[in-house]
């Protein structure tokens, strides 16, 4: 990624087509979607680029499984579809897994119920590359493949194929293929204002957070993708804006993976009629999530200790008794929130949240700025393509006519060419990160995360054998990518590094807090941070974990 104060000079020289405005997977696939057709695009997040929801997700592309429960068909036809494709895109970050159902011990008709349903599921997707089917396992099938579960309470199980990804790797891996089309990216930009000339708005009012400083953005049209704060931004153009949104709460579990032993991913029916994954992902055990009504801060939603609870209790459900989990056994904690289309015709002031629907909703308003809500990780672009759709019509006809289709269906994400260069060039990866006597762990980590970048963070090491080392001790990630992170992915602060580039402070907070000091002295050197900054970063680092995680209390417990 291009320097953000090289941004930031673009971003007041230039009159765009498009100002995008939030950095998620929505915003980003639209600043994607937009460049690819010829579009001039910025894109601008008052925090990190993926610091809401797109970093808080069950980490799952899947065709929607459940919500064959509500007959959205249309919706798990998309997901579907939209699966098959994304592994083929982005091979090295989207990978399928195997999911295992059990079927409780005197649930015959739900197993039935959820046999059809997997049946219908793998219809809807049989047209689609690489979909495995589902099929059958009995009870010593299912322990096999889940050691800790109780064989005497399950009868059987239903193994399925889904993938699994980093949401928010994603979302930068989307973001640098935009900014290869062309596209401006900046975070930690805040529009303030909207200007217009006669009824359409046609420039931003912004402050950048980092150095105070305000400046304008011109653009002939603006597109909403901040989720959960669509509303208030909508309500800083329009006093009188009726909300959209109805924003619903998801808290994910972080175990080590020697707490609950399994050897594929797991989706855990719920007496109320849900379900909850347990995943192995980044070396450790994700369970979530919840879906419950929020009414609190948007900007720093927590998991409470009962939600936090209830997840270990459904796991317990299915938990052989000595393998039984504690709340000393969570090792970090995270909530997102969801930005569900809001339906003033119905009821949804109920704190359960899961039969609102998942679809997304397009709306336009005041000075003729797009918004958008709802949708999944899985159909961002879909989401995308629909919206700049939308707001190409606003732009003059000769404009119009010199743009080309969008090829975001065909752009490999990860700076591949096709899967035949993912194919070689991981080979070579591996072979040059061995030379370096870098871990096969930290190798794999290394593809899984940076793509054909992972080659700079190998220059790095084999520049200065320290970079080799592990920031934490139970997990891949090293050294070098603080100083790749800061230098080519506009990292500005500890949380961006620990938390959203390399994940390690939503994998585990103790080890993560552990390592703060040496990661913010490694940045103090790059950035040039003084005594005062570094000591600033390592407290809001610090203060983030603990409230998080309630980390003293757990240690404790």
């Amino acid at each position: 990624m291009q320097s953000r104060t090289q941004a930031l000079t673009v971003a007041r020289e230039k009159i765009f087509d498009v100002a995008v405005i939030g950095g998620g997977i929505v915003g980003a696939g639209i600043a994607q979607n937009a460049a690819s057709r010829g579009l001039s695009v910025i894109l601008i997040d008052k925090g990190d680029f993926s610091s809401g929801t797109s970093s808080k997700t069950t980490k799952l592309i899947h065709g929607g499984l459940r919500y064959l429960e509500q007959f959205q068909f249309k919706l798990t036809k998309e997901l579907c579809s939209e699966r098959a494709l994304l592994e083929q895109l982005a091979p090295h970050l989207i990978k399928d897994f195997n999911f295992v159902l059990p079927i409780a011990k005197g649930s015959g008709i739900f197993g039935l119920k959820a046999q059809a349903g997997l049946a219908l599921y793998d219809l809807i997707a049989w047209k689609k590359r690489n979909v495995k089917g589902h099929h059958r396992l009995n009870s010593k099938e299912v322990v096999a493949a889940v050691p800790s579960i109780a064989g005497n309470k399950i009868s059987g199980g239903l193994r399925f194929h889904d993938c699994i990804t980093d949401d928010a790797r994603l979302v930068l891996e989307v973001l640098k293929s935009a900014e290869n089309l062309g596209a401006v990216l900046i975070n930690y930009v805040i529009a303030q204002n909207f200007e217009f000339e006669g009824n359409r708005i046609n420039a931003l009012a912004c402050r950048d957070r980092v150095s105070g400083q305000e400046f304008r953005i011109t653009a002939k049209t603006c597109i909403n993708a901040t989720g959960v704060w669509s509303d208030g931004l909508m309500g800083k153009i329009d006093p009188d804006w009726k909300n959209h949104v109805r924003p619903a709460k998801g808290i994910h579990i972080m175990l080590p993976s020697s707490a609950f032993d399994t050897n594929t991913a797991l989706f855990l029916p719920t007496e109320e009629g849900r379900y909850v994954f347990v995943i192995p992902w980044q070396r450790a055990l994700l369970v979530g999530t919840t879906d419950t009504a929020y009414e609190g801060s948007l900007d720093n939603p927590l998991a409470s200790e009962e939600e936090i609870q209830y997840l270990l209790n459904v796991v317990n459900q299915y938990s052989s008794e000595n393998r039984r989990l504690h709340r000393a056994d969570v090792i970090a904690s995270w909530a997102g929130l969801r930005p569900l289309v809001l339906d003033v015709g119905k009821n949804q002031t109920e704190s359960n949240t899961s039969n609102i629907s998942r679809e997304y909703n397009l709306f336009e308003g005041k000075g003729g700025i797009l918004g958008l809500i709802g949708g999944k990780l899985t159909n961002y672009r879909i989401i995308a393509d629909e919206a700049v759709t939308r707001v190409i019509t606003k732009l003059s006809h000769d404009h119009i006519a010199s743009l080309k289709p969008s090829s975001t269906d065909r752009i490999m994400l990860g700076g591949w060419t096709d899967k035949d260069d993912y194919l070689t060039t991981s080979a070579e990866i591996s072979a040059r990160a061995r030379r370096s006597s870098i871990e096969p762990a930290t190798i794999d980590h290394l593809i899984a995360s940076y793509g054909k970048d992972a080659l700079k963070v190998i220059e790095l090491v084999e520049g200065d054998s320290y970079l080799n080392k592990r920031v934490c001790p139970d997990f891949p990630p090293i050294m070098a990518e603080v100083v790749y992170n800061v230098k080519f992915e506009m990292a500005l602060c500890l949380e961006d590094i620990l938390y959203r580039r390399m994940r390690l402070g939503m994998i585990h907070q103790g080890q993560c807090l552990d390592a703060a000091p040496k990661v913010a002295r490694c940045v103090q050197a790059v950035l040039g941070w003084d005594e005062n900054r570094t000591a600033a970063e390592l407290k809001a680092l610090t203060s983030t974990l603990e409230e998080h995680l309630n980390y003293q209390t757990a240690v404790k417990s």
